[in-house]
C-alpha cells in the first residue's frame, strides 16, 4: 500500500509498505480523508508534545484523523462488516507507529464509530481530535454537570470552537468565550452567551474577577490563560489544560489543599464519544470549520497552509489523491 513517510524536519516521500493485518479485536480501514493537526507538527519538529503522541523514530508515518471504509475485520469483531463507513482518530500514545496519511490503517473496533450517512467523510475526518478533546475536557476532566457555567479560552481555535458548541449541547447555563477579534462574530454564532475579545480587552481576566464572575469549568485550550485566571473558578471548580504545562503543574500543587482542581485532557478515541460527535454533526449541533482540502500528493502545500494562518482544519484527501 502507499503511505506518506516523514523525516524529522518535515521532508517526506510516498513509499510502498505492507498493508497491515487487523488483530482479532481490530478492523482494517481504507482511509478516505485525513487531516493535519498540531501533533503532526510536534512530531516532525521533535517537540515535547510529540513524545507523548507518537514513537519518535524514523521513518515516521503520521496523521491521526481519519474517515474511511471497513476493508476487513478481526475474528472477534462481529458487529460491523466490510463496507461500513467509520471515523475516529489514531490514539495519541508514545507507542504509536501508524499514520492515517496512508491507504490503510488498523484500529481497535472500540476506537472507531459508524459515520452518519449524511456527514461527509471530509467533515468526519476534520472533527475527531478537536471535538473529542473538547468533549472529554469539559465532561470528563472538568466534571461538568448540566446547568453549570463554562469559560472557554481560545474559542476561535480547533478545540475551543468545538468546546463552545459542545458545552451548549451538554446544557451549560452560561458560556463565556475568549477569542481574537476576527473570531468574535463566529464564536457568538456557535452559542456563546458572552464573547470577550482578548485583542481589544487584554485585561479580561482582571475585569471578570472584579465582576465576581465564577465558572464551574474553565477550558484553557491554548494553555495561555493570563495570571489570576484560576480566581474565576467557583468552589469545587476545575480548570483543564490541553497539555501539562508548568502553569498546570503549579495549579495542581496550589489546589492540593483546596476544593478546586486542575487537570489536563488526554484525548482518547472511543466509540461512544465518537458516536455522540457524529450525532451532533448529523443534527447540526456541531459545525467543524474546514479551511482547505488538499489531495495527499500536494502535501507541501497542505503543510505550508497548516503552518500559516487558516480559518479551520486542513483536510487531506487520501483515497484517489496519490496521482
Amino acid at each position: 500500500m502507499k503511505a506518506t513517510q516523514f523525516k524529522f524536519g518535515g521532508a517526506y516521500s510516498t513509499v510502498e509498505i505492507p498493508k497491515p493485518t487487523p488483530a482479532n479485536d481490530e478492523v482494517l480501514v481504507k482511509v478516505i480523508y485525513s487531516a493535519l493537526d498540531t501533533a503532526h507538527d510536534a512530531c516532525i519538529n521533535k517537540e515535547m508534545m510529540g513524545y507523548f503522541t507518537h514513537a519518535l523514530k524514523e521513518p515516521l508515518y503520521l496523521g491521526y484523523h481519519y474517515s474511511g471504509i471497513i476493508e476487513a475485520t478481526g475474528s472477534d469483531v462481529n458487529d460491523i462488516a466490510k463496507g461500513a463507513e467509520v471515523f475516529g482518530h489514531l490514539q495519541y500514545e508514545p507507542s504509536q507507529v501508524q499514520g492515517s496519511l496512508a491507504e490503510y490503517i488498523t484500529v481497535k473496533r472500540s476506537d472507531c464509530a459508524i459515520k452518519p450517512s449524511n456527514v461527509p467523510h471530509a467533515t468526519a475526518a476534520a472533527s475527531t481530535t478537536e471535538a473529542i478533546t473538547a468533549l472529554q475536557a469539559i465532561r470528563d476532566f472538568g466534571g461538568f454537570q448540566k446547568g453549570q457555567r463554562v469559560l472557554i479560552n481560545g474559542a476561535g481555535g480547533g478545540v475551543g470552537s468545538a468546546a463552545v458548541q459542545i458545552a451548549k449541547a451538554l446544557g451549560a447555563s452560561h458560556i463565556t468565550a475568549i477569542c481574537g477579534t476576527k473570531d468574535v462574530a463566529q464564536v457568538r454564532s456557535w452559542g456563546a452567551d458572552r464573547v470577550l475579545d482578548r485583542t481589544t480587552s487584554p485585561n479580561y481576566v482582571k475585569n471578570l474577577v472584579e465582576e465576581e464572575a465564577q465558572y464551574d469549568v474553565i477550558l484553557d485550550a491554548p494553555n495561555m490563560l493570563p495570571p489570576g485566571g484560576t480566581r474565576l473558578l467557583a468552589p469545587k471548580g476545575t480548570i483543564v489544560n490541553t497539555i501539562p504545562t508548568l502553569t498546570f503543574l503549579w495549579n495542581k500543587i496550589k489546589f492540593l489543599f483546596r476544593s478546586k482542581n486542575a487537570g489536563f485532557v488526554e484525548c482518547h478515541s472511543k466509540e461512544e464519544d465518537l458516536a455522540l460527535i457524529g450525532k451532533w454533526l448529523d443534527e447540526g449541533d456541531l459545525t467543524i470549520p474546514i479551511d482547505s482540502t488538499f489531495p495527499i500528493n500536494e502535501m507541501d502545500a497542505a503543510m505550508k497552509k497548516q503552518a500559516g494562518k487558516k480559518k479551520g482544519r486542513v483536510v487531506i484527501k487520501v483515497a484517489d489523491g496519490w496521482k
